[in-house]
C-alpha cells in the first residue's frame, strides 16, 4: 500500500499551554452546518501530540487541535467500543441506555444524535470500521446509510475490521455526493457523517510503511497510519468545498492500557490509561482556538453538537452541552463522571467494576475499593481508600445515585424461565436470573485475577501463532483455577472446532453446561458444535431455547438457521436468515448461508442474488465464491462459474469443493 501524503500537517502550532478564552458562541452559531463526527477507537490521549506526546504520531489531530477547541481532560464511561459509543450518541450513561458490553447487548429505542439530526433535516450516514458496531447492535437508528460492510467472519477469534482507508473511501464518496451541484447551489441539504476508525485497536498491524517504521511500537504505527489516513481524507473534503461550512468533532471511545496495572489492552480495569480520551471540536471561523481545562465527558458530546447546530436537545440525558461553559455563559461545576467495566463480570463471573471521578478524585468500587488523587498521582499508583475514607464518602454517595437510577433495560439478556426448564430437561444447569444474586469477595476482585486475564490473552496469541497444544494447555490451566470462567471453555471449543475436532468441542461445552457453567455465549457455541458433529436434533433443541428467549440474539438465530438447513427445514431456515438480515443487512456470512440454502432448494436465481450480495459485501468469502460458481453453472453461465471457482481457490488454496467443481466442469478458461 502506498504511503499516504498528508497535506494538512503544516503549521503545527500546538495549543497546549493557552488558557481558555471567552468565546462569542451562541446556541445555533453553526445552524445548518454539516457535521463530521470522527471516533478513533482505542486512542490514548497521551499518544496525541496536542496532549503532550513528543512522538509526532498525529500531525492531523494536532493541527485540528491548534485551530479549534481542545478539551484537556475528557472521560469515557466504558473502556469498550459498543457501550462507549452508545453513551457518546445518546448522552446517557450505560446504566440508562442499557448497553454494558460488546456483542451481547443491543441499544434499544433511545433517541440518538442521528435520530435528532435526521428529524432536523440532515442527510445521515455512518461508516464503521469493525463488526462490534454492526447494525444488529442498534446504533444504526436514524441513519440513511449505515455502512458496516466487513471482510472476515464474526464467528472466530480474529477481530473483524477494515482499515481506515476502507472506511474513509465510501464516507468521502457519500459526503461529496450530498454536496450541492454548481447548477443547483440552492438544493443543499446538510449532512451528518459519523466515521469510526478502528485501527489502533489490537491486533496492531498497520499497513506499510507504518508497520516497518514502527516495528518496535506497533500501537504507535496504527495511530500514525490512522492520523495520516484521516489527514488525506480531510484534504480531499477541503478541496471539494465540503468543509467550508462544517463542524468537525474528533474523539476516542476509550484508551489502551499497554501493560499498566497488569492490563495488556483494555476492558478489565478503568484507570485513566483506558478512560481518558482526546476531544477536539473544529469549526473555523465560528470557533476560535482555545484549550478547555474543565472536565468533559463523552455523554456531553452529542448535547454539545446539537446545541451548536441549533437542533432540538436530547431529552432525559446524563450529559450536558459544553457550549455555555466554553462561551463563559455558565460557571463550571464538575458533575462527576460515572464509569464501569463489566466485561469481566459478565463473561468471567468476577466482581463488577463501577466508579466515579469528580474534582480530580477517582473512586473505584470493588471488593478491594480504590481511591486516587489524580492531581498528585496521575498514574494511580497510591490507593488512598483505607487512609482517606472521608474523601471517598461523597463519591460513594454520587455513585449510589447513578446506579440507583439505572434503567430496567440495563439487565443483561437472560434465558427465560420456560427456556431454562427445557434446557434443564436436556441436562444443562442455567439460571434465568439476569444477574446472579451473590456477594463478591476479595477473591473475585479483578485485581486479584489479572494473571487469569493474561492467560486468556496468551492462549489467543498462541493459537494465532499455530501453537494449538500450548493454547489448549493454557486454557485448561485457567479452568482448573477458575471453573466458572465460561469464556475459557468457549475458547477451547473454538480451537477444537477449528482443528476438526467437533466431537471434542461438544464434550468440553457439554460438560461445562452440565456442571452449571452455562451462559448464552457458551450455549450458542454448544449448539453450533453439535451441528458440526452431526447431532442436529440436540443442536436445534439448544439453539431454539436461545432464539425463543431473546429475539435480539441474532447470532443464535443464524446458528439455528444453519441447523435447520442441515435438517431439511428450509422454510424455517430461510425465515431465521431473513430475521438476521433485516437487522444486519450487511451480514455477508448470513447472505452466504442463505445462498447455500437456495442452492439446496434448486432456487438458482435466488442463490445467485444472495451469494452475489455476500461477495459484494465481503469479497474474501471463498465459500460464497464457490457457491456462486455452482449457481452460475446451473444457469448455464460456465465462464462466470469457472471465474468464481478460480477466485475461491485463490482465496483458499486447496479448497476441495472448488477444486472438484472445476474438475467436473472443465469447460471454459
Amino acid at each position: 500500500m502506498r504511503p499516504l501524503v498528508v497535506g494538512i500537517a503544516v503549521a503545527l502550532a500546538i495549543a497546549c499551554t493557552r488558557a481558555p478564552r471567552t468565546l462569542a458562541l451562541a446556541t445555533g452559531a453553526l445552524r445548518g452546518a454539516n457535521v463530521l463526527l470522527v471516533t478513533i477507537d482505542t486512542l490514548r490521549a497521551d499518544r496525541v501530540g496536542a496532549y503532550g506526546s513528543p512522538a509526532n504520531l498525529t500531525p492531523t489531530l494536532d493541527r485540528l487541535a491548534a485551530e479549534g477547541l481542545r478539551f484537556e481532560r475528557v472521560y469515557a464511561h466504558v473502556p469498550l467500543t459498543l457501550p462507549s459509543h452508545a453513551s457518546l450518541v445518546t448522552g446517557r450513561y450505560p446504566t440508562r441506555h442499557g448497553v454494558h458490553d460488546n456483542g451481547t447487548f443491543t441499544l434499544g429505542d433511545v433517541p440518538t444524535l442521528a435520530t435528532v439530526l435526521k428529524t432536523s433535516g440532515y442527510r445521515t450516514g455512518a461508516f464503521v470500521g469493525a463488526f462490534v458496531l454492526d447494525a444488529r447492535f442498534g446504533l444504526n437508528r436514524g441513519f440513511d446509510v449505515y455502512d458496516d460492510r466487513m471482510a472476515g467472519s464474526s464467528a472466530d477469534l480474529e477481530v473483524v475490521q477494515r482499515t481506515a482507508e476502507e472506511v474513509l473511501s465510501p464516507a468521502h464518496q457519500w459526503i461529496t455526493s450530498s454536496e450541492p451541484s454548481v447548477l443547483s447551489p440552492d438544493t443543499r441539504q446538510p449532512w451528518f457523517a459519523w466515521v469510526h476508525l478502528y485501527d489502533p485497536h489490537e491486533p496492531y498491524s498497520a499497513p506499510e510503511p507504518y508497520r516497518s517504521r514502527y516495528a518496535a511500537d506497533p500501537y504507535a504505527g496504527e495511530i500514525a497510519y490512522t492520523d495520516a489516513a484521516l489527514g488525506s481524507f480531510l484534504d480531499r473534503l477541503r478541496a471539494s468545498g465540503a468543509l467550508s461550512n462544517a463542524l468537525v468533532v474528533v474523539v476516542a471511545d476509550h484508551g489502551e492500557s499497554l501493560g499498566e496495572h497488569g492490563e495488556r489492552t483494555h476492558g478489565l480495569f478503568a484507570y485513566d490509561a483506558t478512560l481518558r480520551v482526546p476531544l477536539v471540536i473544529w469549526a473555523p471561523p465560528h470557533i476560535r482556538p482555545a484549550v478547555v481545562s474543565q472536565t468533559a465527558r463523552l455523554v456531553d458530546v452529542a448535547p454539545t453538537i446539537l446545541d451548536l447546530v441549533g437542533a432540538s436537545a436530547l431529552a432525559n440525558v446524563d450529559g450536558r452541552t459544553l457550549r455555555p461553559i466554553v462561551a463563559g455563559e455558565q460557571p463550571f461545576n464538575d458533575p462527576g463522571s460515572y464509569f464501569e467495566a463489566l466485561n469481566a463480570s459478565l463473561t468471567r463471573n468476577w466482581a463488577p467494576l463501577r466508579g466515579i471521578v469528580a474534582d480530580g478524585v477517582k473512586l473505584i468500587d470493588l471488593p478491594l475499593p480504590e481511591l486516587y488523587d489524580l492531581a498528585t498521582d496521575p498514574g494511580e499508583q497510591r490507593n488512598l481508600y483505607a487512609q482517606q475514607r472521608e474523601r471517598a464518602r461523597p463519591l460513594e454517595a454520587r455513585l449510589d445515585r447513578v446506579t440507583s437510577a439505572a434503567s430496567t433495560s440495563a439487565a443483561r439478556p437472560s434465558i427465560d424461565a420456560d427456556a431454562e426448564a427445557r434446557l434443564r430437561a436436556l441436562g444443562y444447569v442455567v439460571s434465568s436470573a439476569p444477574t446472579p444474586a451473590r456477594t463478591y469477595t476479595a477473591a473475585d476482585d479483578p485485581k486479584q485475577l489479572v494473571p487469569l486475564n493474561a492467560a486468556l490473552d496468551d492462549a489467543a496469541a498462541m493459537w494465532s501463532r499455530g501453537d494449538v497444544a500450548s493454547a489448549m494447555a493454557t486454557l485448561q490451566g485457567v479452568i482448573a483455577r477458575r471453573p466458572d470462567l465460561t469464556l475459557a471453555y468457549d475458547r477451547m471449543a473454538f480451537i477444537l472446532r477449528a482443528t476438526g475436532r467437533s466431537t471434542d468441542a461438544v464434550a468440553v461445552l457439554d460438560g461445562a453446561a452440565r456442571d452449571g457453567h452455562a451462559d448464552r455465549a457458551l450455549l450458542r457455541s454448544l449448539g453450533s458444535a453439535l451441528r458440526d458433529a452431526g447431532d442436529l436434533r440436540r443442536s436445534a433443541a439448544v439453539l431454539e431455547e436461545l432464539v425463543r428467549g431473546d429475539e435480539s440474539d441474532l447470532q443464535a438465530a443464524d446458528a439455528l438457521g444453519q441447523t435447520y438447513a442441515r435438517m431439511g427445514r428450509g422454510a424455517d431456515a430461510e425465515s431465521l436468515f431473513k430475521r438476521v438480515l433485516e437487522r444486519s443487512p450487511n451480514g455477508s456470512t448470513t447472505w452466504n448461508n442463505m445462498g447455500a440454502l437456495y442452492l439446496v432448494q434448486q432456487r438458482t436465481a435466488d442463490a445467485i442474488d444472495a451469494l452475489s450480495r455476500a461477495v459484494a459485501i465481503n469479497p474474501t468469502l471463498a465459500t460464497a465464491h464457490n457457491g456462486l460458481g455452482v449457481a452460475y453453472a446451473r444457469a448455464g453461465q460456465m465462464d462466470r462459474a469457472i471465474a468464481e471457482w478460480k477466485r475461491a481457490l485463490e482465496l483458499r488454496p486447496g479448497y476441495a469443493d472448488a477444486t472438484q467443481n472445476r474438475k467436473e466442469r472443465p469447460t471454459g478458461r
